[in-house]
């Protein structure tokens, strides 16, 4: 048994050792709403929505990955689209530049 003069009154325990019974309220649970089955265009205008929500943050986390203007491509074709006539009809000047040169 422990000594009394190391034992020391806890007032949580109090109600385990000496019969009163701790107070309890009464339990309630909480409103569950009523189920319904999803409506499929309800469904996607939230799924769009959410996808739509994802690629904001996406582009506020990394906004130097959506950079905005003219894609690379583009700007590749359309000097290869406006060099090809040059080339080809600058064809005669550009061979009379080349045989002075080689003179």
């Amino acid at each position: 048994m422990v000594d009394s003069n190391y034992y020391v009154e806890n007032p949580a325990n109090k109600p385990m050792h000496y019969g009163e019974k701790p107070l309890v309220g009464v339990i309630d649970f909480p409103d569950i709403p009523n189920r319904r089955p999803y409506n499929y265009f309800e469904t996607q205008a939230m799924y769009d929505n959410f996808t739509r929500d994802m690629q904001v943050k996406i582009q506020h986390a990394n906004p130097d990955k959506f950079k905005k203007g003219t894609p690379k491509i583009i700007k590749i074709a359309l000097g290869a689209l406006l060099a090809a006539p040059l080339v080809i009809l600058g064809a005669k000047g550009i061979r009379k530049i080349i045989s002075l040169f080689k003179h």
